[in-house]
């Protein structure tokens, strides 16, 4: 918590969610349960939170825009101040427009305020403020990771944030206002019965609260968390984690406040000289207590939440000595193994959980049950782990990171000249493992042609290049940069694909091979890359001396066929789309795994999610110069849209 800005957000947001659910505590609950009876006491404690809470939220947030602007602009607060550059951030931002906004309804919900009495109940006031605080605190939205979600999605992800702020402050901004309540039930002030009332009233609202956070988490953290690697494997998953960790606490301690302690606090209202009889208000009043804490906890880690990148956007650093793989689905006789051992181990685990289930819920429970049903539990998966373990590999720090690179045609065309410089002498020139270093050592070097290439993870490859491995691999760490190390993780991936791509004989397949990113600029205006062909087909043709006829000619079909010229030097593409990137001519002259100089007409066919479907040379048959062939293929694309990605066999062989 060194950076100021933690503690700053962590504030502001107590103080907005507790204005907030105080004064939709006072308009749902306090305010109908406290109806026909001398509550103006109570009342007047909600409106004094409720104007400490607005004011604690207007000065943390004049903190956070200054503190924001300093680390903006790298310069001392109190030169923001002075310097214009606090007027800049309020005036020229996102966040600063928010703030404007929200300072807007904070001088409404202050009018407000000020007009409501406590002496009487005015819940079309209460209704009001609460609906003013309830759009202060929905202001926060722009101030988070939401507002940097554009788009249709934005709008998606934004409301969700906005719901998960409201059911927030109705709940953890609520249950100070509960105690205090309880507080005055248990002095005898205020009556037993209004107590239960709004016991039930804020019970009621806590699960429709519940149901809200849930709903709107998890439409959060598929935007932000980025699945389960990142969960584990980055400072934001694990703050996300220690957050749920919390929410589940709550939402125990609002169970037994709703399940046992409101029916005790009924069975004292109704019962003859209720009022004396304060049965379960200490317990109620200590459990409110808790989940309060236990909430001013979350909002310490929001405000950190908020200042760590989220784990979608993050590499993460996996902590597991294995991780999970489907490789061995590949393998027919293992498929079947597992699926036997699936279903023996599931259906054990099943029937174990039942026999604890029905034991746990007999009138005097049954422990034989509970500890039958957990030794049958622990004793299938414990028969069937080595088994089920063909479901994992061995797992790196490094095995979920993603390459940067976006496969880009630049990084292939380095990686290939780091790979002639750092790896051909071993693994020889095309990477099958032949190099002339190679035959010198005990273990061959790997054929990165090969089949088990495709078992591993870009962030295993990351591993190996960094660390090397053992004696059979020096590691190149110190030789190769963060870049480096990805471009030659490319060209490794690109030259395997290069050796199947080959093979496919000018023929569509179900198999699809990623293609290098590329642009081009159309004869219309207009461009096409290729993440947005939005379902069409690319037709990439290397146009080299003589190719000028070709090229006229595909480029004056109709359909949703776009052709690309991807010029080689000395050749004019007029009529087509032309891609003016220079390294895209030698990734592709790569893919199809021939010269520069053979390669000039080869034709590469994209579907339209960009995977590589089929590429074909002058010579090769079938004939794509053949229209009706040529029509043939792209039909088949269209016909089997979804290609699946080449995959090898288990990697526990290699």
């Amino acid at each position: 918590m060194s950076d100021p800005l933690i503690l700053i957000r962590a504030v502001h947001f107590a103080a907005t969610l507790m204005l907030a659910g105080t004064l939709i505590f006072g308009a749902a609950v306090g305010g109908p349960a406290l109806r026909g009876i001398d509550g103006g006491a109570v009342r007047a404690r909600l409106l004094q939170i409720a104007w400490l809470s607005l004011a604690v939220a207007l000065i943390s947030g004049f903190g956070w825009l200054v503190v924001l602007a300093s680390q903006m602009s790298e310069r001392v607060p109190d030169q923001v101040l002075f310097d214009g550059t606090a007027w800049t951030v309020l005036l020229h931002t996102t966040f600063g427009h928010a703030c404007l906004v929200r300072l807007a309804w904070a001088a409404s919900l202050m009018a407000v305020l000020y007009s409501i009495s406590p002496k009487y109940s005015g819940a079309s006031r209460w209704a009001i403020a609460a609906l003013l605080a309830a759009a202060f605190t929905l202001g926060l939205v722009h101030s988070g990771h939401a507002a940097a979600t554009r788009g249709g999605l934005g709008t998606l992800h934004r409301a969700a944030d906005g719901l998960h702020l409201i059911a927030a402050a109705a709940w953890l901004g609520g249950l100070l206002p509960l105690a205090l309540l309880l507080v005055a039930a248990r002095r005898g002030t205020v009556p037993l019965a209004a107590a239960f009332d709004a016991t039930t009233r804020f019970s009621t609202l806590g699960v429709i609260s519940v149901g809200s956070l849930l709903a709107t988490g998890i439409v959060n953290s598929w935007f932000l968390a980025g699945g389960v690697p990142a969960l584990v494997g980055t400072d934001y998953g694990r703050l996300l984690l220690l957050k749920v960790a919390l929410f589940v606490a709550m939402v125990a301690v609002a169970a037994v406040n709703r399940l046992r302690l409101t029916p005790r606090l009924a069975s004292a209202a109704a019962a003859p000289g209720g009022h004396a009889k304060r049965d379960g208000l200490r317990a109620l009043i200590r459990n409110s207590l808790i989940e309060a804490a236990l909430g001013a906890a979350i909002l310490i880690i929001v405000g950190m939440l908020g200042t760590e990148p989220p784990g979608a956007h993050a590499q993460p650093t996996w902590p597991f000595a294995v991780r999970p793989s489907d490789a061995a689905f590949g393998d027919p006789q293992l498929r079947a193994d597992l699926a036997r051992a699936l279903w023996a181990a599931g259906g054990g685990v099943l029937l174990g959980a039942l026999l604890a289930a029905v034991g746990l819920a007999a009138r005097r429970r049954r422990w034989w049950l509970i500890a039958g049903g957990g030794a049958i539990a622990v004793a299938c998966i414990a028969y069937f782990a080595p088994t089920l373990s063909l479901l994992t590999v061995e797992a790196f720090p490094t095995s979920y990171y993603a390459s940067p690179t976006g496969y880009s045609a630049a990084s292939i065309t380095r990686g290939a000249d780091l790979f002639a410089t750092h790896c051909a002498s071993c693994h020889g020139r095309h990477g099958r493992g032949d190099g002339p270093a190679g035959r010198f050592f005990r273990t061959k070097p790997s054929d990165l042609t090969a089949d088990h290439v495709y078992a591993h993870m870009d962030g295993d490859l990351y591993w190996w290049v960094v660390n090397g491995m053992g004696a059979v691999m020096p590691p190149f760490g110190a030789v190769l940069d963060e870049d480096a190390r990805w471009n030659l993780i490319d060209f490794v991936r690109a030259n395997a694909d290069a050796a199947r791509l080959a093979r496919t004989a000018a023929k569509v397949t179900n198999v699809g091979f990623r293609s290098p990113d590329f642009s081009a600029a159309c004869p219309d205006g207009s461009a096409v890359s290729r993440d947005g062909l939005a379902g069409r087909i690319a037709h990439l043709v290397l146009a080299g001396p003589g190719a000028h006829e070709r090229v006229a000619q595909l480029a004056a079909r109709g359909g949703d066929t776009v052709t690309i010229a991807v010029p080689l030097e000395g050749s004019e593409t007029a009529g087509a789309c032309r891609a003016s990137e220079v390294e895209l001519a030698a990734a592709l002259v790569q893919l199809g795994g021939r010269t520069v100089a053979d390669s000039s007409g080869s034709e590469f066919l994209v579907d339209g999610s960009g995977a590589l479907r089929a590429l074909w040379y002058p010579g090769a048959k079938p004939d794509w110069r053949d229209a009706e062939v040529l029509q043939r293929e792209i039909a088949a694309i269209r016909d089997n849209p979804v290609a699946g990605r080449t995959t090898g066999s288990h990697p526990r062989g290699h």
